[in-house]
């Protein structure tokens, strides 16, 4: 390894020295063409000397690794022990460039398959990308479509991949490692016994919330294939449904609104129907813990599969309808009455107090008193549809003592997660997805949204 320093450390000399005559002449020449640029030249002829420098330090040091080939190695599948057939070599691309790596080739007789341990141990087996270049390739193929993702990474790094398809591939498969790790997690807190809460003395609030709801994200025909659509027209969308969990332990000291602990909010995303996500939820719920949280909060628009799940896997929870959601089908129902009100506005406000105060039942009195059936035959039904939203969800809207409480009224956060981890990479303009090609990319969201990409990419202490 000595040997290896020595040469690496002279071509860097060689490098440097290359730089600097190169720097001083991009210099000169923009001096005398009094063209714009040259910092930007002499930053990419630096980071191309820097590429060779460091990839010269790369492939000594495995090919120091890939030189200790022994007869024979243990199989990774099954623990069998393979034969040396050869010394074979692939190449890789890495951050800095390609990289040929020549390592041992063995072949296990008992599970009529081939292997090398080298590449297990730098991580490139079945792939012809580093770890580092398919941790950058996933991540841009997460964040924007395909083909940008490969120029932007051309842009940054000066390297470029060799078609979209191999960023697309890699960002499934880094999405699939991804969905498979979070289902994991799950599995293990589901099955792992959990001691009954101590007493809360602390005098914190001690609240965490659950917060749900569900996007549409536009689909190929094949998928839709056999599904509704929206109010009986053709499908074209599957519903993900997203959950956002965080703790709650004070509230702003001036204006007394709740205040979400920072760091403190997770985000789950799944294809699967209800019941599923509601074991995910439950999952998410006992991986962070919540269930050692004094009092847990749910809130959601007023989704009946929402209310299902808080039923079935918190019944002890306070449930919340969002605010926001309940002024919109306040609005809804004015705009429904406006031909039989004499002041819609005045009829807006009156609902709009008794909403504030939890006062559900005055919907249903105010309705009562404009006598449909009689003057209005057609309103009668959809009016009562509409109020029925709000009576039946009346121990869900009891928004004074929810806000005296330092409560959250409003589902926001998991909206901005519908938005952050679906819409902004699914619903672009003339993208269609298949369930298979998106569900990766929304775990790879839902991970980094969490800040959680720590789990997939373990990046070693230097």
């Amino acid at each position: 390894m000595t040997v290896l320093a020595d040469r690496v450390a002279q071509l860097a000399a060689a490098e440097a020295r290359a730089l600097v005559h190169t720097a001083a002449g991009l210099l000169q020449r923009d001096a005398e063409s009094g063209e714009a640029g040259v910092l930007e030249a002499i930053e990419r002829a630096a980071q191309t000397c820097a590429a060779r420098i460091g990839l010269a330090a790369v492939a000594g040091v495995i090919d120091f690794a890939g030189s200790d080939t022994p007869a024979r190695a243990d199989c990774p599948d099954a623990g069998h022990a393979g034969r040396l057939v050869a010394r074979r070599t692939k190449t890789v691309r890495t951050l800095l460039g390609s990289v040929d790596v020549t390592r041992g080739y063995y072949h296990c007789g008992t599970c009529r398959a081939g292997f090398a341990p080298l590449d297990t141990r730098l991580g490139i087996t079945g792939t012809s990308l580093s770890p580092g270049l398919a941790r950058a390739a996933a991540l841009a193929g997460a964040e924007m479509p395909y083909a940008k993702s490969v120029e932007f990474i051309g842009t940054v790094t000066g390297l470029h991949l060799a078609s979209t398809s191999t960023l697309a591939r890699t960002t499934r498969a880094q999405g699939a490692r991804a969905r498979a790790l979070i289902n994991a997690e799950q599995a293990a807190a589901t099955a792992t016994s959990r001691p009954v809460p101590a007493a809360d003395d602390s005098g914190g609030m001690g609240l965490c919330y659950l917060v749900m709801d569900g996007t549409g994200a536009p689909m190929l025909p094949r998928e839709c294939a056999g599904r509704a659509g929206k109010d009986g027209g053709r499908p074209g969308t599957r519903e993900v449904k997203i959950g956002c969990l965080f703790t709650q332990s004070g509230r702003d000291p001036a204006t007394g609104d709740p205040v979400q602990d920072p760091g403190s909010v997770s985000y789950i995303s799944t294809f699967a129907p209800a019941p599923e996500f509601a074991g995910q939820v439950r999952a998410e719920y006992l991986r962070r813990g919540f269930d050692q949280i004094r009092q847990p909060v749910v809130l959601g628009d007023g989704a009946h599969w929402i209310w299902n799940i808080a039923n079935q896997q918190f019944p002890h929870a306070t449930q919340v309808v969002d605010y926001f959601h309940a002024r919109e089908h306040l609005a809804d129902l004015t705009k429904l009455l406006t031909p039989v009100l004499r002041d819609p506005a005045s009829f807006e406000q009156h609902l709009v107090d008794a909403l504030d105060l939890g006062h559900t039942e005055q919907f249903a009195t105010a309705v009562d008193r404009l006598d449909l059936p009689a003057r209005a035959p057609d309103l009668a039904r959809p009016a009562t549809r509409e109020v029925r939203y709000f009576t039946g969800n009346h121990h869900r809207m009891q928004y004074a003592d929810f806000t005296a409480n330092g409560y959250y009224i409003g589902s926001g956060p998991v909206e901005s997660a519908c938005n952050t981890i679906v819409k902004q990479r699914a619903k672009r303009a003339g993208t269609h997805w298949t369930m298979t090609g998106l569900d990766p990319v929304l775990a790879l969201r839902t991970l980094h949204q969490s800040h959680r990409e720590d789990i997939l990419w373990h990046t070693p202490h230097t």
